[in-house]
């Protein structure tokens, strides 16, 4: 049964990872660029180009723009989605579930888990953007991630009282509160880059949380009509 598994994450993985890449193509990546250019004019010591003025600064390695980006973006989104697909299929081997509407389920369940609940707190961010610390970050959105999913799987599966554990669970981080900066806001703070740089993080926000949506809902239900074929439950 593991070999399947494996097998038919690779086989969702690839498929959903191939449909979120080409998505993000279209919604989330002329954003960043766009926001890139205000992050770069932001530092004094970076031309309009990107190019330092020092000639002894040291560029971090990224994948050029166009083509190279793309296919960048495209595998990172298919092993991501492979390792999502082996979370969704397990659980569904786990818990004998692999009708469409189980795996529709399963993936409105991961869209809550990974996306939801952790934006509740952290809203996804445009490059310039003001943070707190990176490592206070992921803990919470780990952290995040791990007990709505484990709250959601009470509320699936588990008799009335744990029903009600699972909804304490889900509100723990919430409670505890996400890590926010001091002073909110952009690091170039031109009134005019600000007030782009507001209407990009908007329109960010509402295009990943589309492209993930579309992205859990495909995932689920592909998962469960190749775990159905693949899977003997």
């Amino acid at each position: 049964m593991f070999k399947n598994i494996i097998v038919s994450a690779m086989i969702v993985g690839v498929i959903a990872g191939a449909l979120l890449g080409a998505l993000q193509n279209f919604t989330t990546t002329p954003i960043i660029l766009a926001a890139e250019f205000y992050e770069v004019t932001a530092d004094p010591s970076v031309d309009g180009h990107g190019h330092s003025h020092s000639d002894e600064a040291a560029e971090a390695w990224g994948p050029e723009n166009g083509f190279e980006r793309t296919a960048y973006t495209v595998l990172s989104s298919i092993l991501t989605a492979i390792g999502f697909a082996m979370l969704v299929i397990a659980a569904m081997a786990f818990t004998k579930k692999t009708s469409l509407l189980s795996g529709l389920l399963f993936g409105l369940a991961g869209y809550l888990s990974f996306y939801v609940a952790p934006s509740m707190g952290l809203l996804p961010e445009i490059p310039g953007t003001v943070a707190a610390n990176l490592e206070g970050r992921q803990s919470w959105w780990l952290m995040t991630v791990i007990l709505t999913a484990a709250g959601l799987g009470c509320l699936a599966f588990m008799p009335k009282f744990f029903k009600l554990f699972g909804l304490a669970v889900i509100a723990v981080p919430h409670i505890m509160g996400a890590p926010l900066p001091e002073h909110h806001g952009f690091a170039n703070t031109h009134p005019e880059a600000m007030a782009a740089l507001t209407d990009l993080s908007n329109e960010f926000i509402l295009m990943t949380a589309i492209t993930l949506f579309v992205f859990w809902v495909v995932l689920g239900m592909l998962s469960a009509y190749v775990a159905k074929r693949f899977i003997e439950l």
